[in-house]
């Protein structure tokens, strides 16, 4: 069980880092569709995901705005934190498929472009509170919501975007995680195998493959990711049913 986690944190890490992402789309499905209960496999893969986010600060550091950074991150962090004790308590099926139809709309404003005429703050910041909400509902980082915001509402390059959401993600994460230890629901043993595997495929992701491609590639990554993922909560949600 434990190698299993290593590698599904290993593919997290490396894909988090090229398109903004903690990597818990990725780790949460592979460890719960291996047995691991739902509220583990999201505790795990918000634990590994920290390992992910300070590791991809530090290579991203050029290019993040940290006062930018620390009003959108207070917001995410006090989401998170809400959203762990709710998840524990009233998570349901009816959340998949509402996380599976908000990641194919995001899908598809990103491939028609869409922009707000003007920069709206505040819808920046709607996003970034329910980025948060969702990250402690799936065990994902939020990136998924973090990047299409502030390319759509703030006008960030593609490659700020990911640097920032990366950024923003080591807060929500780490406050999230914190929550699940408190209610007793993370597996240490089973979050360090993860954790393991997502260092170093962050390290490498980050360091190496990120600098060599450009803007329009993560754009169109970002958004396969985000249809691939949408399309997986719908059918997961279907099946369920």
């Amino acid at each position: 069980m434990y190698w299993l986690a290593v590698v599904a944190g290993l593919l997290g890490g490396l894909l988090g880092p090229l398109i903004g992402v903690g990597g818990g789309g990725i780790i949460v499905p592979i460890l719960n569709i291996s047995g691991s209960p739902f509220q583990a496999a999201a505790a795990a893969s918000l634990f590994s995901i920290v390992v992910t986010a300070v590791t991809s600060i530090y290579n991203y550091r050029r290019l993040i705005d940290f006062n930018m950074l620390g009003r959108y991150a207070a917001v995410s962090l006090s989401a998170a934190v809400a959203s762990a004790f709710l998840s524990v308590r009233y998570s349901g099926t009816w959340i998949k498929l509402a996380y599976g139809i908000y990641l194919i709309a995001v899908g598809i404003v990103l491939l028609k472009n869409v922009r707000p005429r003007r920069q709206l703050p505040w819808l920046g910041y709607l996003l970034i509170l329910i980025g948060g909400l969702a990250s402690s509902l799936f065990g994902i980082g939020g990136g998924t919501i973090f990047v299409p915001a502030l390319i759509l509402v703030t006008g960030l390059d593609a490659k700020v975007a990911v640097a920032m959401s990366m950024g923003i993600i080591f807060p929500t994460a780490l406050a999230s995680t914190a929550t699940y230890a408190a209610l007793g629901v993370l597996d240490l043993p089973l979050a360090f195998s993860t954790a393991v595997g997502s260092f170093a495929g962050s390290y490498v992701s980050s360091r190496y493959i990120m600098p060599r491609i450009g803007s329009s590639s993560v754009k169109k990554l970002f958004t396969t990711y985000v249809f691939a993922v949408g399309f997986y909560y719908l059918w997961a949600y279907l099946v369920s049913t």
